[in-house]
């Protein structure tokens, strides 16, 4: 009852936006997070100009596939929803699910990505190659990888920030597992936060 009384009252307050109303959904989702985590980037498809706007929590258990995590991203643009999902799908990977603080995965964890449709142009979207679409993919992936690294820069303990880099592999889920299985190891983490390298164990 908590909760279903006050969504009448939070859904008149989203025709009144404010200023600060991201600010304040990104800081009311927070659990042990120590700041709110937001990012937004403008771009077009074709000659339309269409923005996204993201959110999200997570400091512990946060490892790939993905963790106690949430995420809400928002386009105003006017994609149907299987291309949206097939340009997720191809942003996912690279972002939100190759990223691990503690190697501990979770059941709650959601992304969510949303095209309202609110620009208001008929965009007449048919398919996820379209090449028109080519900048709103790669933005897409840029807020969605801003809102995981945020996530990591805010992971419970954490004070140290790695990325790693696999070149060499012979397709792209190999070099994906050679990195995680760094990047979980405990081994490593220990020598990355005592600051003694000892490449041996790496």
């Amino acid at each position: 009852e908590l909760i279903t009384s006050a969504i009448p009252v939070a859904f008149k307050k989203m025709s009144l936006p404010t200023p600060d109303t991201w600010a304040r959904a990104a800081s009311a989702i927070l659990t042990t997070d120590t700041f709110p985590k937001g990012s937004t980037r403008i771009t077009k498809i074709g000659d339309i100009e269409v923005s996204i706007s993201g959110i999200s929590k997570g400091s512990g258990m946060i490892a790939p596939n993905m963790a106690t995590l949430l995420a809400f991203i928002f386009t105003d643009a006017d994609i149907p929803a299987p291309i949206l999902q097939g340009i997720v799908d191809s942003c996912v990977t690279k972002t939100f699910n190759s990223i691990t603080v503690d190697s501990d995965t979770s059941t709650s964890d959601t992304l969510l990505v949303f095209a309202t449709g609110a620009c208001k142009a008929k965009l007449n979207l048919r398919e996820v190659t379209d090449p028109r679409l080519a900048d709103f993919k790669k933005k897409l992936e840029s807020v969605m990888l801003d809102l995981a690294q945020q996530i990591i820069r805010d992971g419970e303990g954490a004070t140290k920030f790695i990325s790693i880099k696999v070149t060499g592999a012979e397709h792209n889920e190999s070099a994906r597992k050679i990195g995680l299985s760094i990047a979980n190891s405990p081994l490593f983490k220990t020598a990355i936060a005592g600051e003694d390298a000892n490449w041996g164990r790496i």
